[in-house]
């Protein structure tokens, strides 16, 4: 059995459209305590990246401007060009 004709059967196998006006009574259903986890990993990993992307900037020197930084064409170990 190949991969396609599994996906094939999987789609095939679910069915169309549910029941009409049967739906779930909306004052009842609510994201519950997966939905709470998920939206704390997410906060809590917006945070820290929030404060890594800080300390990165932080470490950015800038200068308005560029020629009080001196040469910045010609890397600090750059050897030097002799033109013969």
């Amino acid at each position: 059995m190949t991969a396609l004709t599994a996906v094939t059967s999987v789609i095939s196998a679910v069915p169309g459209d549910p029941t009409p006006g049967v739906y779930p009574d909306p004052t009842t259903v609510g994201p519950g305590l997966l939905g709470f986890i998920v939206l704390f990993l997410f906060a809590v990993a917006c945070v820290l990246l929030f404060r890594s992307m800080v300390g990165h900037l932080r470490k950015v020197r800038y200068s308005p401007d560029p020629a009080k930084d001196g040469d910045l064409d010609a890397a600090p170990d750059a050897p030097e060009i002799v033109e013969k």
